[in-house]
């Protein structure tokens, strides 16, 4: 399960690297340093529950300026977050978080360091 999770990892983070933006394989799921919920829904504003609070939490261990509250609730702060990361992942800037946000963040999420 490493072994998969790590190379889904890696082809995430080399197609993001390209600016190529991929879905994540069946098997992958949200990042370990953030535990609400490995399921990966798309969310958007107005939306709210643990999936919002994971990608809260992946935000701020993968934005520089992240500094949401992980209330749950998909509000103004949040969907301002996510458009910031789609911006320097280099992926379609919509603030909705789908498959090629989702595998973005694990990956940020999961490397220690911040997309910008």
């Amino acid at each position: 399960m490493k072994k998969q999770i790590g190379a889904a990892l890696a082809t995430a983070g080399l197609a993001l690297s390209f600016g190529v933006a991929v879905a994540p394989s069946a098997s992958a799921q949200s990042s370990y340093e953030c535990s609400y919920t490995s399921s990966e829904p798309l969310v958007g504003y107005g939306n709210a529950g643990a999936a919002v609070q994971q990608v809260q939490c992946e935000l701020y261990f993968s934005l520089l300026s992240s500094n949401l509250t992980r209330d749950g609730i998909f509000g103004a702060a949040t969907q301002a977050d996510v458009r910031a990361f789609q911006s320097c992942a280099h992926l379609t800037v919509d603030g909705v978080v789908g498959p090629n946000t989702w595998a973005a963040l694990n990956y940020w999420t999961d490397v220690n360091g911040f997309v910008c």
